[in-house]
């Protein structure tokens, strides 16, 4: 990143939390080394997307802002004020995955609970635990959105989800049943931001 955007984004940083300018550095490149290790991985590469087209995306979400923010705040100390950020966020991200999932036709797999209960089945999974599982996956598919392929990359997040197929949910419920080791995750969220030392 040129220094000069590196600065103004530090100096917005001190001038909208209050941070201190080396908090703000320090949450910056924690950030950005966070993304760049995110640039590398395998779902990233498989989308078509070098680290570089990665990174210049990412950096336009409000992942990247809220993942910056709660990092300066946690490098400033203010471990509370850290955390109310990122959770607001949080559920900015769920009620947003929550509505593009109720725009779903009922033509779609996932606008069918009844289609959605049967690949579940074919998991050994109840219905109980695929409804818990579905609002997780959605808000997994809505985080990464902004990365898909450039050839859908124009279609709204409703469409995106829309288009899982059946073979996609049946790895994706089993992915995250294996993540909540066999239990709900209803607690599911994006990643927490990466953790920053105090800077003073």
């Amino acid at each position: 990143m040129h220094a000069i955007a590196t600065e103004i984004i530090c100096a917005s940083l001190v001038r909208s939390l209050g941070v201190h300018p080396a908090a703000a550095e320090s949450a910056l490149l924690a950030t950005l080394e966070h993304f760049h290790a995110q640039s590398r991985n395998p779902v990233v590469v498989r989308a078509g997307l070098t680290p570089d087209e990665y990174m210049e995306t990412a950096m336009q979400t409000p992942r990247f802002l809220a993942t910056l923010s709660s990092c300066a705040l946690m490098a400033d100390g203010r471990e509370a004020d850290a955390r109310l950020s990122w959770e607001a966020y949080v559920q900015r991200e769920i009620a947003l995955a929550r509505r593009a999932h109720q725009a779903v036709p009922p033509t779609a797999l996932l606008g069918d609970l009844d289609a959605m209960r049967r690949v579940g089945h074919r998991l050994i999974l109840s219905d109980e635990q695929t409804d818990q599982l579905i609002p997780g996956i959605v808000l997994a598919l809505a985080i990464g959105y902004p990365y898909r392929s450039r050839q859908i990359r124009h279609l709204s997040l409703t469409d995106t989800l829309a288009q899982v197929t059946a073979e996609d949910l049946t790895e994706f419920l089993r992915d995250a049943d294996a993540s909540a080791g066999g239990h709900s995750l209803r607690g599911h969220r994006p990643d927490a931001p990466p953790h920053t030392a105090r800077t003073h």
